[in-house]
């Protein structure tokens, strides 16, 4: 169960100045948090990926234990293409903190909110050689997002150091969303 939590934190990021301090959820239960997750919007101080003529399509995680481990599986859009990864994730020195060990580099990964039933707001790390960039991002159980949680993700992204300017919704295409739905069926 604890599995199925990690993965959906790993899919979930913040964008938040280097050298900030953290925080994470106190009490994570896993077992509420695991399942799907749809990715709504994101954080970031780096140019987005997409354009007004190609915005970034939504995205989505499922969270779920896998020996003992936390399996995410995710499927995101990278310059118009759709990307599905699974990663396992370890627990970190803190509950609802997890880390993901790739090739390319490893992510921390925090729940920064969540209710387990409408949103969660995730904080990622990503560490690629001596280089780190961080995001945020907004999850949902539900494709029609509540402006409340719009507007704690909002407010989270702000206390991080981040502008309105780099809070971005992602579009309602489920292009990526469906090859990750298709085998929840």
């Amino acid at each position: 169960m604890r599995g199925t939590v990690l993965a959906a934190l790993l899919g979930l990021c913040a964008s938040l100045a280097a050298g900030k301090q953290v925080v994470v959820l106190k009490d994570l239960d896993f077992v509420k948090f695991s399942g799907l997750w749809y990715e709504i919007a994101f954080a970031s101080e780096a140019e987005p990926p997409g354009s007004p003529q190609k915005p970034i399509k939504m995205g989505a995680v499922v969270v779920e234990p896998e020996g003992g481990r936390l399996a995410l599986t995710t499927v995101y859009d990278n310059k118009s293409l759709c990307v599905k990864e699974k990663s396992l994730a370890q627990e970190g020195d803190t509950p609802g903190k997890f880390r993901i060990t790739k090739d390319t580099g490893s992510r921390e990964v925090s729940v920064v909110a969540t209710d387990y039933k409408t949103y969660a707001v995730m904080d990622i790390v990503r560490h690629t050689g001596a280089a780190s960039h961080r995001d945020l991002k907004l999850y949902s159980r539900d494709l029609k997002h509540s402006e409340e949680a719009l507007r704690s993700f909002r407010q989270a992204a702000q206390e991080r150091g981040l502008s309105p300017r780099d809070v971005h919704l992602l579009a309602q295409d489920m292009t990526c969303v469906d090859l990750l739905r298709t085998e929840l069926i």
